[in-house]
């Protein structure tokens, strides 16, 4: 789950996208420029979420700003895909029923939002009309979107076990989690050579 959070990067503000992006061939420089930062800020990530690397990858999508139709697009997913591995992080250190819910819940919540501002910021890159290219390295696809969604229903269900009290649904519950696997991506590293390669603006 931690390599597949990391590979997510689209981005969390309000459900009101524009409707019609203007076409564009490619990413202007300043639009290159920030979502090239996110990806620094996640390969770092990858080596480890301390909190100084927390900080750095909430601060790299704050960054993305809302100057156009892209960023603010952009944006709305990385803020829940942070939470989503935040939650995770709470869901194996919570001790008690009351603390395990909350975090439970927190899962369900991040999820939610990612996949919900995930698909609106594909049909905005869809919209942009840019280069196949870049438009594969910028879109989430298919396979992220439903892994997200069946981690969503795997801890929607544990929340129905613990609340009920029953140590057999928790199990079973916990076992369906255990059993999720991400698609294959390749490392962050590599990821953002692919987006550089994709999306670099001519000049």
């Amino acid at each position: 789950m931690r390599r597949q959070a990391i590979a997510l990067l689209v981005v969390l503000g309000s459900l009101a996208l524009p409707t019609a992006a203007p076409a564009q061939a490619t990413l202007t420089p300043s639009q290159f420029a920030a979502v090239d930062a996110v990806y620094v800020a996640f390969v770092a990530f990858e080596d480890g979420a301390t909190t100084a690397e927390r900080v750095a990858a909430r601060a790299a999508c704050t960054a993305l700003g809302s100057a156009d139709a892209l960023l603010p697009a952009l944006r709305r997913a990385c803020f829940p895909q942070l939470r989503i591995g935040q939650a995770l992080g709470q869901t194996q250190r919570c001790k008690g029923r009351r603390s395990c819910l909350l975090a439970v819940r927190a899962v369900q919540r991040a999820a939610t939002d990612y996949t919900t501002f995930a698909r609106a910021a594909n049909r905005v890159i869809e919209e942009l009309a840019l280069a196949p290219a870049c438009s594969r390295e910028l879109r989430r696809g298919a396979a992220d979107l439903r892994f997200v969604t069946g981690m969503r229903s795997a801890y929607a269900q544990l929340e129905r076990a613990l609340r009920a009290g029953s140590k057999r649904l928790t199990e079973r519950a916990q076992r369906r989690i255990e059993a999720l696997r991400p698609p294959d991506s390749p490392p962050a590293a590599q990821q953002r050579e692919a987006y550089r390669a994709g999306c670099a603006p001519p000049g």
